[in-house]
């Protein structure tokens, strides 16, 4: 019975509300409401559809950029290790023609030669021309052991002594010494001998001498030579 009421009722108020807000609505509106707390996220939305194809890339290459300003120059490192050598380069060409010598004619007519030999076992002075006292073959004499040329050209001249223990020699032209021989020997005889080849002028003197004061021996079978002869003449 009393939910018959209460459902008559409710009908009543809806209906006279309703009438009172629509005669009210025509003339007079009310103020906005607050606006409501906002609701919850809804569930994510489903994948869309696959997208057009773009357009090719680079390649995965980097683009060249434009180049730059040379920079400083460093300072300079260390040497390094020596290298291997080089092979050799190609030859070059022949150079010029030289000019022509000066003419030295050969005169075969001219001669000039000595042989002497060393008699008398005796000392001698450092730096003195050594006297010998006897020709083995007849030709120039020498001054006191001093040859003096009297041709121009080309001479030879060698020598051949006996003595012993110690022998130095050299054989000088004029006060220069052109060629010096030592040897030396504990015990016995001592043989020891020189040569050389020298061009002389005319006046000039050649001649052999101790560097020290040695001994010369002369007789059978040691015998003391000195030998200078002309190879050929210049002009």
């Amino acid at each position: 019975m009393m939910s018959v009421q209460a459902t008559a009722l409710i009908g009543i108020l809806i209906s006279f509300v309703t009438s009172s807000v629509a005669d009210t609505c025509s003339a007079y509106r009310g103020y906005p409401g607050v606006p409501g707390i906002p609701g919850s996220h809804g569930p994510n939305g489903k994948d869309g559809p696959k997208g057009l194809k773009g357009d090719d890339g680079d390649h995965g290459q980097l683009l060249k950029g434009q180049k730059g300003k040379p920079g400083l120059m460093g300072f300079p490192g260390r040497a390094g290790v020596e290298g291997d050598p080089g092979f050799p380069g190609i030859p070059g060409f022949p150079g010029p023609k030289g000019e022509r010598g000066i003419s030295m004619a050969v005169t075969s007519s001219k001669k000039s030669y000595f042989s002497v030999k060393k008699f008398y076992k005796n000392q001698l002075k450092r730096d003195t021309p050594i006297e010998f006292e006897g020709a083995v073959v007849e030709g120039d004499s020498l001054n006191k052991g001093v040859f003096r040329s009297t041709i121009k050209g080309y001479y030879y001249f060698a020598f051949h002594v006996t003595g012993r223990a110690v022998i130095c020699l050299n054989i000088k032209k004029g006060l220069e010494t052109k060629v010096g021989f030592c040897d030396s020997a504990e015990r016995g005889f001592l043989v020891t001998s020189g040569s050389l080849v020298l061009k002389l002028e005319v006046g000039d003197e050649v001649s052999l001498q101790p560097t020290d004061n040695i001994s010369v021996t002369s007789g059978a079978g040691a015998d003391s030579i000195f030998t200078g002869f002309l190879l050929f003449a210049v002009s």
